[in-house]
């Protein structure tokens, strides 16, 4: 900070702030290992697309298409879930 520059300070209450953060301590608390192994699925998942989609690529389209479909896994195996139960909707 320079010489000259001048300090700004700012003081304020805010009514509740005490309930926030106690809540977010209890959320924190509250939180399980499920959202970490879901990251940890997708990110095998991914990789695993991403190889699989990199073998059948011939030429700088098919690396990028494949690229995004590994990224959007997901859709793909939960639409062809689904329509291996209901068929396809007309």
């Amino acid at each position: 900070m320079a010489k000259n520059e001048p300090k700004l300070e700012i003081k304020a209450k805010l009514s509740g702030a005490d309930d926030w953060k106690e809540w977010c301590k209890e959320k924190a608390k509250s939180t399980n290992s499920s959202s970490n192994a879901s990251g940890a699925v997708y990110g095998l998942g991914f990789i695993g697309a991403f190889v699989y989609w990199m073998q059948a690529a011939v030429g700088f389209g098919a690396v990028v298409t494949g690229i995004l479909k590994a990224i959007v896994w997901p859709a793909y195996f939960v639409y062809k879930l689904l329509e291996s139960f209901y068929g396809v909707v007309a």
